[in-house]
C-alpha cells in the first residue's frame, strides 16, 4: 500500500513568538492539526517531515517539505491542495503549513533513506 504524502509550504514560528528553540531537521515527527477538536483537545495527525531543499529549518524560517502521514486514512476528508494547518508541540503552535499537493509514495520503507526521500518522484493521489 502506498504511503500518503503531503507536499507542503511550511512556515515555522519564531522562537520569541512561542516557536521552537532549535531548528527542525529531516525526520522530524510532526503533529498536524487541521482545526478539529475532541473533548476540548485538538485532534492531531502524525507525520514525518523531510525538507526538500535544505537539511534544517531555523525557527522563523520557511521551506517546502514533504510530510509522510503515519495514518493517511485518518486524515479529514477535506484535506486537499490549499488546505492550511498548524504544527503543534504539545499545546503550542510551532508552525503553519499549506498543502501544495496530495501525493503517494509506492516505495517500500520510504523513509529508510531520508536523503532519497527529499527528491524522489511521487505520484498524484
Amino acid at each position: 500500500m502506498p504511503a500518503g504524502v503531503l507536499r507542503i509550504s511550511l512556515d515555522l514560528a519564531p522562537t520569541d513568538r512561542g516557536g521552537r528553540r532549535r531548528p527542525l531537521r529531516d525526520g522530524y515527527r510532526a503533529s498536524m492539526s487541521f482545526g478539529r477538536r475532541r473533548r476540548d483537545e485538538p485532534v492531531v495527525h502524525d507525520a514525518v517531515l523531510v525538507l526538500e531543499d535544505v537539511t534544517e529549518l531555523e525557527p522563523g524560517a520557511s521551506a517546502i517539505a514533504r510530510a509522510w502521514v503515519v495514518s493517511p486514512g485518518e486524515l479529514p476528508g477535506f484535506v486537499a491542495e490549499d488546505t492550511t494547518f498548524t504544527l503543534l508541540e504539545n499545546d503550542r503552535i510551532v508552525g503553519r503549513a499549506r498543502v501544495l499537493e496530495v501525493l503517494e509514495d509506492p516505495t517500500p520503507f520510504p523513509l529508510r533513506d531520508l536523503a532519497a526521500a527529499k527528491s524522489r518522484t511521487l505520484r498524484t493521489r
